[in-house]
């Protein structure tokens, strides 16, 4: 994406910025998106829990091919699959009161207002395992996490049929940063006479520790 006067494309800049703050964090804002291409943001927008993670995949691409030829080093210096470029829109222009929230927004790209009230302190969250077979040794590689603990179902070894007996490998395993942060809806969003609702919302990546209680 390049804007009419602008030099270079907007993306390049924002490389340099995430290159500069050692961010792994690509800040997309959602106007461009919309201006770019009219399947695309409404793809992103109706499907965004499908989508999410072939958008940080070509992300992480784009970071790892940009100016490979220049002497510098890069953001991600391999393919490896405990690293990750995560991606975080903005400027997205439904913005949703708590109220408002209900099963048709699940799965979607939602912006939500509202005030924080309250935070966690940070923990590591697996959220790709890898797993040692205790009884042959076999390793099972890139284990997703269902929002618990989750081994492998059964040992891929034909001759083995281990369904419990597991070592978790944590230097080959992908963790994060998780927080959990609960918001309440505005004096000015409710209706007379209402108690004010809430909602915890779990943040991830590097936007932990960014909210405060009182922040809106």
């Amino acid at each position: 994406f390049k804007e009419p006067d602008a030099a270079e494309p907007f993306y390049d800049v924002e490389m340099e910025a995430m290159r500069s703050r050692e961010s792994t964090t690509m800040y997309v804002d959602f106007a461009h998106v919309m201006r770019f291409n009219d399947v695309l943001q409404k793809a992103i927008s109706e499907e965004y829990l499908r989508f999410e993670p072939y958008l940080r995949n070509a992300c992480k691409r784009f970071v790892m091919e940009h100016r490979a030829g220049e002497n510098r080093a890069p953001i991600i210096s391999d393919d490896s699959p405990n690293k990750d470029i995560n991606i975080a829109f903005y400027n997205i222009p439904m913005l949703k009161r708590l109220r408002e929230l209900g099963t048709a927004e699940i799965g979607k790209l939602t912006a939500v207002t509202g005030v924080v009230t309250r935070t966690s302190e940070v923990r590591p969250e697996l959220l790709q395992g890898t797993f040692k077979c205790l009884d042959c040794g076999n390793v099972v590689k890139n284990v997703d996490q269902q929002f618990k603990y989750t081994e492998p179902i059964i040992c891929v070894n034909a001759t083995c049929q281990n369904r419990s007996r597991w070592a978790l490998l944590r230097q080959d395993s992908k963790f994060t940063d998780w927080q959990r942060v609960r918001m309440q809806e505005t004096s000015k969003e409710m209706p007379a006479g209402s108690l004010p609702r809430s909602l915890d919302v779990i943040l991830r990546h590097e936007i932990v520790e960014k909210a405060r209680a009182g922040d809106t």
